[in-house]
């Protein structure tokens, strides 16, 4: 008669692998979009709705151990996630829209914010501990000479699974969310370098503009004194040679009057691309250079070095500026320790190290165990465990090890090199805005109130009356035209170093700029 024995412990064996496994907590977060983070300013550049992801923030905190606590990255992140419209460029663009238009459509940026879901992903792979084990089942039906009753069959059931006894998995779990950290820094650097690069852009625009404005008003004078020469030639009040001076100074100025719009032409076309905006996109500047009143920021020497401006020992010499509102620059953002590229190295260095310690750990050979069953022909039935792993003989893992730590070693020189770097640009940008904001000093403010079509045409109603002759209104005027020119440089001068500030050390453009109830008795 046939025997019937149980079958449920062969199918148990065969279930085992599917009981469960490790899920990563992050990975499911990955079916919805991925957190896009930016640098906002303190006001959130108007009228942008300001809503504050502050889980992508901790997450940051809690993927590794650098602390993000220091005032540069506080001043320059404060917001995350940027709209997905855009202010409104009517009926002026000022530079803080410009940011803000950057930020949510700079291409270049667009494409690096999307990095942070792959690292994402990436931490979600090395969080799943590969829990796989493998099956092996052997069965012989046909058996020749059979020993056993029939229905006996010989067959056998083994699972194994990979152990690793090193800690392999938490080497990976650091180097992915080292990785992590990094990417964000970085993205965090692509958005100060945009807003400093936006702010630079606006600026230049403002300056072109500018020095359109003074062509176009100084074309508009010789036309109109070339009009009352040849008026006063008709009359006999004037000479062939003071129309022929006036005449060609005129044509030259019509020519210098093209270049500049051209010029202006090609510094909003820089901007508009900046912005993402369509080249055909109409956006006009608000205000000018001399609408944004700066403040003096401390916390450098001024001159000394190779460049002069010392004293006569040789000693660095201390900016002498009129007195006010200050901002002294924090000794960390003065060394460059804070900038988010200095961060997104030092998260490097913790990649390296980690990969350090995982190339260390894959000394110990990994083992592989599990449960075996058989049953003979006979029969017999045998339980047991069967373990195997590699002996390593020759490749004992000590050249992998030794090229991770030439790699660490590497990333940490790169590291405290930028740091050092870092310092210094912060430094040369503070100086130099120290050096503009002296300059800027300079200038009365009948200089910076921008009058020169006024101060032109109480040129022409002298010359008009017959208080002045030519010679003199061409003097006159081109030192007007010279004095304004000198204004102009330095407004822009003092504009793009306050964008290299931003863009070295993190520091918002309104912390440099002088409050409206700050603005009466400033500059």
């Amino acid at each position: 008669m046939r025997q019937f024995r149980p079958v449920w412990i062969p199918t148990l064996l065969l279930l085992s692998p599917f009981a469960g496994c490790r899920t990563a907590p992050r990975s499911a977060a990955l079916s919805a979009p991925a957190e896009e983070v930016r640098i906002a300013s303190a006001d959130e550049r108007r009228g942008i709705d300001d809503e504050v992801d502050e889980s992508s923030a901790a997450e940051i905190e809690q993927v590794d151990g650098v602390e993000s606590t220091n005032e540069t990255v506080a001043v320059a992140a404060e917001a995350t996630s940027p709209p997905a419209t855009v202010v409104d460029a009517a009926p002026g663009l000022t530079v803080f829209d410009a940011i803000t238009t950057a930020l949510a459509q700079n291409p270049d940026l667009i494409t690096q914010r999307q990095t942070e879901r792959v690292g994402r992903g990436a931490v979600g792979v090395a969080e799943t501990y590969p829990f796989n084990p493998y099956v092996q089942i052997q069965a012989t039906p046909y058996q020749d000479r059979r020993i056993g009753p029939p229905g006996t069959t010989n067959h056998y059931v083994l699972v194994m699974q990979q152990i690793q006894l090193a800690h392999q998995q938490r080497y990976r779990e650091d180097i992915a969310c080292a990785q992590l950290n990094s990417i964000r820094w970085t993205i965090l650097q692509a958005e100060l370098n945009t807003i400093a690069q936006a702010e630079r852009l606006y600026f230049t625009a403002l300056y072109q503009a500018g020095l359109r404005d003074l062509a176009q008003a100084t074309a508009d004078n010789n036309q109109e004194l070339l009009r009352i020469l040849e008026k006063r030639l008709e009359a006999g009040d004037a000479t062939g040679a003071d129309v022929a001076i006036v005449r060609l100074d005129a044509r030259s100025t019509q020519q210098q009057l093209v270049l500049a719009k051209a010029t202006a032409a090609t510094a909003l076309l820089d901007l508009r691309r900046h912005l993402g905006l369509s080249p055909t996109l109409q956006i006009p500047l608000a205000n000018g250079l001399e609408g944004y009143p700066w403040r003096p920021l401390f916390g450098v020497a001024w001159g000394g070095g190779g460049g002069g401006g010392g004293n006569e020992d040789g000693a660095a010499e201390t900016i002498d500026v009129p007195t006010g509102p200050s901002i002294a620059a924090p000794l960390s953002v003065a060394q460059g320790a804070g900038r988010p590229d200095v961060l997104a190295a030092r998260s490097d260095v913790d990649v390296a190290r980690a990969g350090t310690d995982l190339a260390d750990a894959a000394r110990v050979p990994d083992v592989q165990l599990g449960p075996y069953y058989q049953r003979n022909d006979v029969g017999t039935t045998f339980w047991g465990f069967r373990a195997q792993m590699d002996i390593p003989v020759w490749n004992t893992g000590t050249p992998l090890l030794r090229l991770r730590e030439a790699e660490l070693q590497q990333r940490v020189m790169a590291w405290r090199q930028l740091e050092r770097r870092a310092g210094l640009e912060a430094e040369a940008a503070i100086d130099r805005y120290n050096r503009a904001f002296r300059l800027l000093t300079t200038f009365s403010d009948d200089s910076a109130s921008g009058q020169l079509p006024v101060e032109l045409q109480k040129l022409e109603e002298q010359f008009v009356a017959g208080e002045v002759d030519i010679l003199r209104v061409f003097q006159s005027r081109n030192s007007l035209i010279q004095n304004r020119r000198a204004l102009l440089d330095s407004l822009n001068e003092i504009s793009q170093a306050a964008a290299g500030v931003t863009a070295a050390t993190g520091l918002p453009l309104e912390s440099l700029l002088v409050s409206p109830s700050e603005r009466p008795g400033a500059l």
